[in-house]
């Protein structure tokens, strides 16, 4: 395909997707890639801050002058940290093109645009039936460290947010992929969190009895699963840092609960661990808001994530029941007390 129809071609699949911000034909730190066939055709607006080697008088912009004397070298430095894959097909890069992107009636932007406008087409040997993308290029400032890329294949479209933590995705999946991944998340994300192991054991310790096991465990069931559902959801959205420390206190608070032998009825002790599993919810969300949810199966991610933790929550309650069936076997059965009878001389 010559250079003039691949120019068309992007321009095409660039105006399909992306709508204008000022000057900027792709919002900061966004991208589409449309698949056409056995082709992808991607636009990404990535911050200039994630490049080198561009900056010559210093501003932290790239001009348009920069761009045409590096414009090779940034390229190539591109191109080594944008990976398109479908499958262990690695394709081949047809056409990659800069162009900075400046806005209107922003005298910055004399000096140059803070975002560069990367155009490129890349083939695979049969149609992208496993689109990834794996990326490095987030910026140096907390706004410019995710990247929100949409992906059309036919009808179906799929949204992604890449990460410094999360710097990869593979769009459309199978439902059961994704309930796969996702409930293994959520497995591993309960079982390696100290502070969770530590409140559910503080939860079971506490009393014994299936009864009174199984009140506590569903009211902290019950509560978590809403606040992560609401916090994956963006329905609630609360800071790590005041999340967290309160996690932590609830954990202090059900320990000395315990040892204080207070709020011992079970209707009262099941809304307190009702109104802690909130905060733990919260919690959850806030650990897998670096991931996401899958964009075209949310439900099923959600509910896999969830699910997962449930799973990771029961082994840790079977463990712990088992812990304390064998220490009450192998507890010493009390000795009568030895008394000598009295012997008639």
């Amino acid at each position: 395909m010559s250079a003039r129809r691949m120019l068309v071609a992007l321009s095409v699949a660039l105006t399909t997707f992306a709508a204008p911000l000022h000057a900027h034909l792709m919002p900061a730190q966004s991208g589409t890639l449309n698949v056409r066939g056995r082709a992808v055709f991607g636009a990404l607006s990535i911050p200039v801050s994630t490049l080198t080697g561009f900056d010559d008088d210093g501003n932290g912009r790239l001009s348009p002058i920069e761009l045409q004397r590096h414009d090779a070298a940034l390229q190539q430095q591109i191109s080594s940290r944008l990976q398109l894959t479908n499958g262990t097909d690695r394709g081949s890069r047809d056409f990659l093109q800069l162009s900075v992107e400046l806005v209107e009636n922003d005298p910055a932007s004399a000096g140059g645009g803070t975002h560069v406008l990367v155009l490129v087409k890349q083939t695979f040997i049969a149609a992208p039936a496993q689109l990834a993308i794996h990326t490095d290029l987030f910026g140096s400032t907390g706004s410019e460290q995710q990247l929100a890329i949409k992906a059309m294949h036919d009808s179906t479209a799929e949204m992604a947010v890449l990460r410094a933590s999360h710097p990869n995705h593979q769009f459309f999946q199978s439902p059961a992929h994704v309930a796969t991944q996702y409930s293994a998340l959520g497995i591993e994300h309960i079982l390696t969190g100290v502070d969770h192991v530590l409140f559910v054991l503080t939860i079971i310790v506490a009393a014994a009895g299936w009864r009174y096991w199984l009140t506590v465990l569903t009211s902290f069931t019950v509560a978590h699963s809403i606040t992560l559902a609401l916090g994956m959801l963006n329905v609630v959205r609360i800071s790590p840092s005041i999340v967290e420390p309160l996690i932590l206190a609830s954990i202090v608070l059900m320990f000395a609960l315990n040892i204080t032998h207070k709020a011992t009825k079970l209707p009262v002790r099941a809304a307190i661990v009702f109104a802690c599993g909130l905060l733990h919810g919260l919690g959850f969300a806030s650990a897998m808001a670096d991931i996401g949810l899958s964009g075209s199966s949310k439900l099923i991610s959600l509910t896999a994530f969830n699910a997962g933790i449930e799973l990771g929550q029961a082994a840790i309650v079977a463990v712990a029941l088992l812990a304390i069936f064998a220490a009450k076997a192998h507890r010493p059965k009390p000795v009568p007390p030895f008394t000598l009878s009295a012997v008639d001389s």
